[in-house]
């Protein structure tokens, strides 16, 4: 049922953004999309509301939801907070251009909002250009160098370019910092994931030695002749 908006709102737009952010400090999603849902029922169009609950449910896995929420909010006042939010939720859904897009609209209109260089950096890396991806990542953590998030969006670069050793001491370094830093989404994976698929995939196991049978019927092990100087 709709909510009945007639006469007076029973709080102030401020009290419902107040209790929210509270919320959202508490990664209490079900009860942040609960406040903006009735935030918003009385102050439709409060850009910070909409912000909000769009961040929501990007951290709640809804993707789709939370572009079209947070373009709400960009619509009646956009900065470079709202373009990084919509910017995540952008590579979440996988498009890449439009994630590059919102990066760079977000860094100019300021320049020092750093997590628009990490999803510049994301953006690039899916399109394939990884070099411009590195350089992103790295003015990202120019600007703040103990950013867990930033050192574990270079590890993704660097293993993307092959590599193993320095995408391996990003990660790292990003554990070291902080191995539970809030993700940007449910799907982004954890730096220590990361590092597991990394370890595995530049340091394989060696390939195990496989009995093979000879057309004679000899039990010989590939690559060894074993029967060389057997008696007959």
């Amino acid at each position: 049922m709709a909510a009945d908006t007639s006469g007076t709102p029973p709080q102030d737009v401020s009290v419902y953004i107040s209790d929210a952010i509270a919320a959202t400090e508490g990664q209490d999603w079900s009860n942040v999309l609960l406040i903006t849902t009735r935030g918003l029922a009385w102050y439709p169009d409060n850009a910070y509301l909409l912000s909000l609950q769009g961040y929501t449910y990007r951290k709640m896995g809804q993707y789709q939801k939370s572009v079209d929420v947070v373009s709400q909010a960009i619509m009646l006042e956009p900065n470079e907070i709202r373009f990084a939010n919509r910017g995540y939720g952008y590579l979440a859904l996988g498009n890449y251009s439009a994630a590059l897009a919102d990066a760079d609209a977000g860094i100019s209109h300021n320049a020092t909002y750093t997590a628009n260089y990490a999803v510049k950096a994301l953006a690039l890396n899916g399109m394939g250009r990884n070099s411009e991806a590195i350089s992103a990542i790295s003015e990202a953590l120019r600007q703040v160098p103990g950013s867990a998030h930033y050192w574990h969006v270079k590890g993704i670069i660097l293993s993307a370019g092959g590599n193993c050793d320095e995408a391996s001491a990003a990660l790292e370094k990003s554990l070291e910092i902080d191995p539970d830093y809030v993700l940007a989404y449910p799907g982004f994976g954890t730096a220590s994931e990361k590092l597991a698929a990394l370890n595995l995939a530049c340091n394989p196991a060696p390939a195990a030695t496989t009995p093979v049978k000879s057309p004679l019927g000899w039990i010989v092990v590939a690559g060894a002749a074993i029967a060389a100087g057997m008696k007959r």
